[in-house]
């Protein structure tokens, strides 16, 4: 699309299927391929969707750090879903991914019938400004082991913290292979207010779920933005910025109880 290549990943309905398929769309650093945790918790009779968007894992590099950037990825979303025959789908969005699902929510919000935004923020606060900036620097020096320091410290929860560093490290790990780290985080950093600028007039039923220990995106401003849209509500979990590892059984339990509501 447009030039760039990139690739999405299909999950097929082990059973016979009644529900709407799930698009996954992942943190700045993720690829397609991290929401096997989630995934293993879904419905077996769910079609599961997740994506290397231009700018992420195998994908071709994305060098525009503005808010068109952000645009970009949102119209390839829409380009895979009409190459695979899917029409209507259910979206989930957490942190670099709720902002794209934002944006694809303003451009064909039609074809989203419930979305659940995860660990999302309406503006990037000071201390994450300045955390976007030195984890962008970092991975643009590919000092790979200070940016995952750097990133635990920040993001994870007090429960089981060792633990925890020890399996997100492994998965920064492929950070060091990829291109797109510096310019996803400078993206994150600068346009991420303009991006959300229209979050609060989504119409589709919308679950913002929070982390009270997220000291990257902090509950307050995902709870804000909930309260701020007619059909939107929030639920605050016991966990940092990485409710997936944290906390997968619970999470999938709130995603879960959104898309199958009535």
């Amino acid at each position: 699309m447009a030039g760039y290549d990139f690739t999405c990943r299909v999950r097929t309905a082990s059973l016979p299927s009644v529900g709407r398929p799930i698009v996954l769309l992942g943190g700045a650093l993720m690829d397609m391929y991290d929401w096997r945790l989630i995934e293993a918790r879904l419905p077996a009779d769910a079609m599961i969707i997740t994506f290397d968007l231009p700018g992420c894992g195998s994908a071709s590099e994305l060098d525009d750090e503005t808010v068109a950037g952000y645009e970009l990825q949102a119209r390839a979303v829409l380009v895979a879903l009409d190459h695979l025959g899917v029409g209507q789908v259910d979206l989930l969005g957490y942190c670099y991914g709720a902002v794209v699902a934002c944006r694809l929510l303003a451009r064909s919000a039609e074809r989203i019938a419930r979305v659940v935004l995860a660990n999302v923020s309406e503006v990037v606060p000071p201390a994450s400004w300045e955390l976007l900036t030195h984890a962008a620097e970092l991975a643009e020096q590919d000092r790979i082991d200070e940016l995952c320091d750097v990133l635990c410290e920040h993001t994870l929860g007090p429960r089981d913290r060792e633990a925890l560093s020890r399996v997100t490290r492994l998965g920064f790990s492929d950070v060091q292979r990829l291109p797109h780290a510096p310019a996803a985080l400078r993206r994150a950093r600068d346009s991420h207010g303009e991006a959300m600028r229209q979050a609060r007039d989504i119409t589709v039923p919308v679950l913002v779920i929070c982390g009270a220990h997220d000291g990257f995106t902090p509950a307050w401003s995902g709870q804000r933005l909930a309260e701020g849209c007619a059909t939107a509500s929030s639920v605050l979990l016991d966990t940092g910025h990485t409710p997936l590892l944290e906390a997968p059984d619970v999470f999938v339990g709130h995603v879960m109880g959104h898309f199958s509501a009535p």
